[in-house]
């Protein structure tokens, strides 16, 4: 069946859908030290879409068309405002008006309730407004939830478990295959990367660690790890992602070491895609004649721009969501083994490596190289080794939410 046929059908399937009348019954806010999270209860399970836009801050949540029976919303600090209607046959949208700027940390369904309420939860943490976000205007309108999973029904088809594989390796993994992480150790060969005043370069310091994550990982027995180089090489930019992709990847980590005019910073830091560069690598992706398995193995080369670029939107925004939700696992992982962060932690780029359509992907600056203490710091295996734990508890909490491929 062809790619437009089956959006055909599941448009055609969520319209019928929506005659249904689904409700809004109730809708809950609460402060937590670490987050602010509203939950709904709806009269049964659907699909959703939730993101925030900027200036001014909003929270978006799509659902089906619904009729809302949650009356007034108490009033919670960070909501100014509440407001629900209509979007689009089929859609209806929610918009929370935020009183600061907020990152998007976690959206889930949980099991109904007694009552036979479905609940869907949102998790907001305090976040800096990225300084390159777009106005509102620049977000494609088009959010249907069924189109969304339309994007994420075709994977890329996984290699088989290794050879030997037992129960003893992780519990309730030996039947299915393990997560693929590739980590991305930036620079290499005619490339150096910073050096600092020590004269470590950035090349080696980032293979090292790297590796100190390849191994932390597959020391839980939960994953498969490749790196894109495991020797003093350069590969070009698109290359690192185009293997990830090849491989079939479940995640995507780029590491590097920073150095700016301030030695006095130091501090890691953590980068997801901006939702500038991911317009622009959409309006890229597009334009090729040739779109064949741009998104998770679906061949869009014979379908026509329109229904090419709504699937293209859909995955990179459902990839960008995910991927920011892992940096935020991230930055939590690396407190609580006292690594040394940079306030905003988690903040925004358009690096190409992280531009791959349909692999959660994050870039990581280790630190500064241009910070002596911290040059030296990074030159230490011990220290490596702290870090890479922190990185491999951040993939633990990313997948023990989201669950295995």
């Amino acid at each position: 069946m062809s790619v437009r046929k089956l959006l055909f059908l599941m448009i055609l399937c969520f319209w019928c859908s929506a005659a249904a009348a689904l409700e809004v019954r109730t809708v809950r806010l609460g402060e937590h030290p670490d987050k602010l999270r509203l939950v709904l209860e709806l009269s049964e399970s659907v699909e959703f879409d939730a993101f925030i836009l900027h200036s001014p801050e909003r929270l978006i949540i799509d659902l089906p068309e619904f009729q809302w029976r949650a009356g007034d919303i108490p009033a919670a600090s960070g909501i100014l405002e509440v407001r629900h209607a209509r979007y689009q046959p089929g859609t209806s949208r929610i918009v929370f008006e935020l009183a600061t700027p907020r990152e998007l940390k976690a959206a889930f369904k949980l099991p109904p309730l007694d009552n036979g309420h479905a609940r869907l939860v949102i998790d907001l943490a305090a976040g800096a407004l990225p300084v390159d976000v777009p106005p509102a205007k620049a977000f494609l309108p088009l959010n249907i939830p069924s189109l969304k999973k339309t994007a994420r029904l075709l994977p890329v088809p996984k290699p088989a478990p290794p050879a030997g594989a037992s129960s003893s390796e992780a519990p309730g993994l030996a039947a299915q295959v393990k997560p693929l992480i590739v980590i991305d150790a930036g620079h290499g060969g005619q490339d150096p990367g910073a050096t600092s005043p020590q004269q470590y370069r950035e090349k080696h310091i980032v293979l090292a660690l790297a590796k100190e994550v390849k191994a932390a990982l597959e020391a839980s027995g939960r994953y498969r790890v490749k790196l894109t180089r495991d020797d003093d090489r350069y590969i070009k930019l698109r290359d690192r992602v185009s293997l990830s992709r090849d491989w079939g990847a479940d995640m995507f980590i780029s590491i590097h070491a920073d150095s700016i005019q301030k030695s006095d910073v130091r501090g890691a830091s953590v980068y997801t895609l901006s939702n500038k560069a991911s317009d622009a690598q959409t309006a890229r992706l597009a334009e090729k004649e040739n779109r064949a398995d741009i998104i998770a193995g679906v061949d869009l080369s014979h379908e026509d721009k329109e229904v090419a670029n709504i699937l293209i939107d859909l995955a990179m925004r459902d990839t960008m969501n995910q991927s920011r939700f892992f940096a935020n696992q991230l930055v939590t992982s690396m407190r609580r083994h006292e690594v040394r962060i940079l306030p905003n932690t988690h903040r925004y780029a358009g690096f190409a490596v992280l531009k791959a359509p349909d692999v959660p992907s994050v870039l990581i600056e280790a630190g500064f190289l241009s910070n002596r203490r911290e040059a030296e710091l990074l030159s230490q295996k011990t220290y490596r080794r702290q870090l890479a734990r922190a990185i491999a508890g951040g993939v633990d909490a990313y997948f023990d939410h989201v669950g295995t491929p």
